[in-house]
């Protein structure tokens, strides 16, 4: 085997690094470029969530207050500065609900058509779809309603869903259908009052649950017999009274007028009378 010399070698390294040397020194700069800037752009990125959340706190304390213009303004602020992070989702859903609360129903459709075709999250989309779906319903547009409530498809909104389909059919004069919604909505763990008073006012009532009313008693003759009176308790007799008690004084005769001629004659004492017998005791 021949073997190579020094200079050999030296004159096939300097070939070598002719043919491979700049790609070698691209490779290298290129992945420092790729490591710093994958650095810088993560540092970046950390950078603007941190700022849109702040802005984004400071829309929510605008929210808290009483102050319409001020929740306004900075919610406008946070969607031109932070157009595609989520928290412009979360902040143009809030400006919608005031929208609608103010019965701005226009700027309300506006606002949720934006977040349907602008946020990253598909639950961040269904959301802003059932809240169209209510301000359609409210506006009488039942057909485009519709239509967009078909389009949601998260599992965690089931419920809202099924709830709202039945709304929908209701207000269609589609009783059966809006029965089945509600059951549906039911059976997917929804607990609400409300779901559970709309389902009870749609239900069926079986033969067995029907109760009749009584019929009205009989009204009572004019000419009805009025009884006889009861007859009085028989008043006491009273007790007998006992006799007076006869004096035990001797009656005295009366006194003859005196005659001067004839003489007087002697008065003989009148008999007692015996006193009378009292009570038998």
């Amino acid at each position: 085997m021949e073997q190579y010399t020094d200079d050999e070698r030296v004159e096939d390294l300097k070939k070598w690094w002719q043919e491979n040397g700049v790609s070698i020194i691209v490779g290298i700069v290129l992945g420092v470029v790729v490591i710093f800037g994958w650095r810088y752009w993560v540092s970046h990125r950390d950078t603007r969530a941190e700022q849109a959340s702040l802005a984004y706190d400071a829309f929510i304390e605008a929210v808290e207050k009483p102050d319409a213009g001020q929740v306004r303004q900075r919610g406008q602020k946070l969607l031109a500065d932070f157009p595609n992070s989520t928290y412009a989702a979360l902040a143009t859903l809030q400006l919608a609900k005031l929208a609608v609360d103010n019965g701005d129903q226009a700027t309300a459709i506006q606002q949720l058509q934006w977040v349907i075709d602008h946020a990253k999250l598909a639950e961040l989309q269904d959301i802003a779809r059932l809240r169209l779906v209510r301000v359609l319903f409210a506006a009488g547009q039942l057909a485009e309603a519709e239509k967009l409530l078909a389009r949601v498809n998260t599992a965690s909104l089931t419920t809202e869903r099924e709830e709202l389909q039945g709304d929908l059919a209701l207000a269609g004069n589609d009783p059966a259908k809006a029965r089945t919604a509600y059951a549906a909505a039911l059976a997917t763990g929804g607990a609400s009052p409300l779901l559970r008073i709309k389902l009870d006012n749609l239900a069926t009532p079986a033969a067995n649950t029907v109760i009749t009313a009584p019929a009205p008693p009989p009204a009572e003759s004019a000419t009805a017999t009025v009884p006889p009176p009861a007859p009085a308790a028989a008043s006491e007799v009273p007790a007998e009274t006992p006799p007076a008690a006869v004096s035990e004084t001797p009656a005295k005769a009366p006194e003859a007028a005196p005659d001067d001629d004839a003489p007087a004659a002697p008065i003989e004492p009148a008999s007692p009378v015996p006193p009378a017998s009292g009570p038998p005791s």
